[in-house]
């Protein structure tokens, strides 16, 4: 089997030196390269996915690159038009939204990533990284409307932390199943990527 990482370390370099010039905020760090590993396993050619929250965009790159039809979201206008300047750099072709998570996504997709704000904050002083309280209000959020959003058979890859306790999310959402598929720790908590599906709801009997 061929390893994987060099391809990623490959896109990386390639995506990273496209936004040299770029002024966002949005830096990938350990976060986002778990994500890209989750996203290495996966057949990616022909399928549907969006990218919500998508921050630098590193992620919608990589799926564009693996031949996906990818369409790329976030909150933050600024983020969307450093995206399109970064992806034209890069000679790629992505749908791209200025929305609050779901608010103006048609359609469905067989995929569905979101690398959310996740850290425990009394307040959203900064919302690329504050995720309210116990990190969960956003990402609650977008599991309230995954489904809706989600084509037959698709999924959800969904970043959260051991500040999260993800453990609950399963409790908060029983119409949902989640699937740990990467996990990375460091001194002080566990990232996890999560790969979310809609629960099969038997048929009640006549």
């Amino acid at each position: 089997m061929v390893s994987k990482a060099p391809q990623i370390e490959e896109f990386a370099a390639g995506f990273l030196a496209a936004r040299q010039e770029s002024s966002i905020t949005y830096e990938p760090r350990e976060d986002t390269f778990l994500m890209l590993e989750a996203l290495a396993d996966l057949r990616l050619q022909g399928v549907r996915v969006l990218d919500v929250g998508t921050g630098s965009g590193m992620l919608a790159a990589y799926c564009v690159s693996r031949g996906a039809d990818v369409t790329a979201s976030d909150i933050d206008a600024t983020a969307i038009e450093e995206l399109k300047s970064v992806a034209g750099r890069l000679g790629i072709t992505l749908e791209m939204i200025s929305c609050d998570l779901f608010s103006r996504i048609d359609g469905r997709f067989d995929i569905i990533v979101f690398n959310p704000p996740y850290l425990p904050s009394p307040k959203f002083d900064d919302r690329t990284v504050d995720g309210g309280k116990h990190g969960t209000v956003i990402i609650n959020r977008f599991l309230d409307q995954l489904g809706q959003h989600l084509a037959e058979n698709g999924f959800g890859l969904l970043l959260t932390s051991s500040l999260n306790h993800p453990e609950q999310l399963e409790v908060s959402h029983p119409d949902l199943s989640f699937e740990t598929v990467r996990q990375q720790s460091s001194f002080f908590e566990t990232l996890y990527v999560l790969k979310v599906r809609k629960k099969c709801t038997a048929a009640r009997p006549r």
